[in-house]
């Protein structure tokens, strides 16, 4: 492989789900930079369109759905960034038991994930499913519900200790008569405060949208998202100095998320051999890059029980603040689960592939990049094809077959492989 291939390998784990069996061959002969163009050119197209039969109401078919785009794209920046939002403005369809509104707004986030923040912004603030996540419906003048407007501030724009007591109070104003009817937004003229407001030093008759204007051009928006975007896709602990240089990219480019992951891949800091695999990946990613990795072309039923079991469910997080990161996703029980689905993703590659696969994996998935503690159990497993390939008669191909398999998940359980 050339030198590079380690550095685009890197990019494909942190920007998307990691290579593809198929065509990792093709993306390691690619110069970095033409890998991070062709990366960022899975945000052009468009979202995939729904299957005609879609019955969102069928458990587990949104998840499965979204959790199949992961598995086929390209490289998969698209879903990834969708990812990104959803733990970003996490919603659950735990409390308004209705999954076509969880449907709805991952096209919004799908949509608009890569373009504006300003309009994403907009489009999550008139997203139903967001509405009745916090109460928006019962937002009334007189009686205004600030649970969106100290949301808004404290986790989607601004973060903690960037606004006040009296933004909180008067931006729920300016959003009352922002609600919902069955599946589409509404407002209610006869519903909303049209006093004066006072919000982060600005006054005047404002209104939802007018909220959403003053609050992404604050300085402290773009640090919070370049933040966020920086411990998300470069490193967990990014310095004030690499938040404050892709948060002035995140400004000069009129808020736009696209510009600023270019800066952000190509960036330094993303480079550094110190941030490679510093960050932990979620159970979706360790699983959809499992899946990738051996060549698999579709999600198996098992895989939304055994991610639920290592602490994440799609459409579910725990709370508004999102799921957990780091070392939250290794507790005790996620890690055994963590190992169960290396061996479960192993024997999904048909027992003729296997050789091939368990040759090619290390390849796929580190790069080549073998540690010593892993070199030797897989100079264990080695000796186990090794004695396998001598016998003859009925009991070779299978016992070869589990060898094989064996090296496969042992990759896959790797400590190396659950970091990315």
């Amino acid at each position: 492989m050339p030198a590079h291939s380690a550095a685009v390998g890197h990019l494909l784990r942190r920007a998307g789900f990691g290579p593809s069996a198929s065509t990792w061959v093709q993306w390691a002969a690619l110069s970095y930079d033409d890998a991070v163009d062709r990366v960022l050119a899975e945000l052009d197209a468009p979202p995939p369109q729904d299957p005609p039969e879609l019955d969102p109401f069928k458990p587990g078919t949104i998840q499965d759905l979204w959790l199949n785009r992961m598995l086929k794209a390209p490289a998969g920046l698209a879903e990834k960034l969708t990812l990104f939002w959803h733990g970003h403005f996490a919603t659950s369809e735990t409390k308004f038991k209705d999954a076509q509104l969880m449907w709805s707004q991952y096209g919004l986030l799908r949509a608009k994930g890569s373009g504006s923040f300003r309009d994403l912004l907009l489009g999550v603030s008139k997203d139903v499913a967001m509405i009745r996540w916090l109460d928006g419906n019962s937002n009334r003048v007189g009686h205004a519900n600030e649970n969106y407007a100290r949301e808004l501030q404290e986790l989607f724009t601004l973060g903690i200790g960037n606004y006040t007591e009296q933004d909180i109070r008067e931006i729920g104003r300016a959003f009352t008569g922002w609600g919902s009817r069955h599946h589409d937004f509404v407002f209610r003229d006869h519903f909303h405060d049209n006093g004066e407001k006072t919000i982060h030093g600005k006054k005047g008759n404002f209104g939802g949208e007018d909220v959403v204007d003053i609050l992404v051009h604050l300085p402290a928006c773009s640090r919070h998202i370049a933040g966020k975007l920086l411990r998300f896709f470069s490193h967990p602990d990014p310095s004030t100095e690499e938040i404050e240089t892709l948060a002035t990219v995140f400004r000069e480019s009129k808020l736009n998320i696209k510009a600023t992951l270019a800066a952000l891949f190509r960036g330094e800091a993303f480079r550094s051999a110190a941030h490679q695999r510093s960050l932990v990946k979620s159970p979706v990613e360790f699983c959809i890059g499992g899946l990738r990795a051996v060549g698999a072309t579709t999600v198996p039923g098992w895989l939304h029980g055994a991610t639920d079991r290592m602490g994440q469910i799609l459409f579910r997080p725990p709370s508004v603040k999102g799921w957990t990161s780091g070392k939250g996703w290794l507790s005790s029980g996620a890690i055994v689960e963590r190992l169960r689905a290396a061996q479960r993703v192993a024997l999904l590659t048909p027992e003729t592939t296997r050789a091939n696969t368990a040759g090619a994996i290390l390849s796929v998935t580190l790069q080549d990049e073998v540690p010593a503690a892993m070199q030797s159990a897989l100079d264990v497993v080695a000796a186990k094809i090794q004695k396998a390939e001598a016998l003859a008669g009925k009991s070779r191909e299978p016992m070869l077959a589990a060898a094989h398999a064996e090296h496969i998940a042992l990759v896959l359980a790797s400590p190396e492989y659950q970091l990315s």
